[in-house]
């Protein structure tokens, strides 16, 4: 079976596929920069601080409010709005502080690679000078 397509309609249909990749590529190339942990450090710090005060807050006032009640119909109100809430929001305080520990065992992971990657260079300047200056 052979093909019924012009040459040229096979042209247009390949520069219309470079096309598409060229627009890929920049779309691409545009999302790939660097990401500022910084400011995503400081969020997560600062969320998980306020998460964590809210839940504690939570649940000293479900405590507070179930104390002062005789009644158990009466105390479970405050168990799931104070207790089961503040919990929640203590746990979500937490993990957002281990997403921010993570983010500096990251920051701090690459600086370090960064340093080793610059002494290794350093390093193997200094061996190439050694060696030419061996040879000559």
């Amino acid at each position: 079976m052979t093909s019924t397509a012009s040459p040229t309609a096979l042209g247009d249909v390949t520069e219309r596929q470079a096309e598409r990749d060229e627009r890929l590529v920049r779309v691409l190339s545009r999302s790939r920069g660097h990401v500022q942990l910084n400011l995503s450090e400081g969020w997560f710090f600062t969320l998980g601080g306020v998460f964590v005060t809210i839940g504690i807050a939570l649940v000293v006032v479900g405590w507070v409010g179930a104390s002062r009640t005789v009644l158990v119909a009466g105390q479970i109100p405050y168990l799931i709005s104070g207790g089961l809430l503040g919990l929640a929001f203590v746990f979500l305080g937490g993990f957002l502080y281990f997403g921010y520990w993570l983010a500096m065992l990251v920051r701090d992971g690459r600086e370090r690679a960064e340093d080793e990657q610059a002494e290794r260079a350093a390093l193997r300047t200094g061996i190439d000078e050694v060696n030419k200056s061996l040879v000559d």
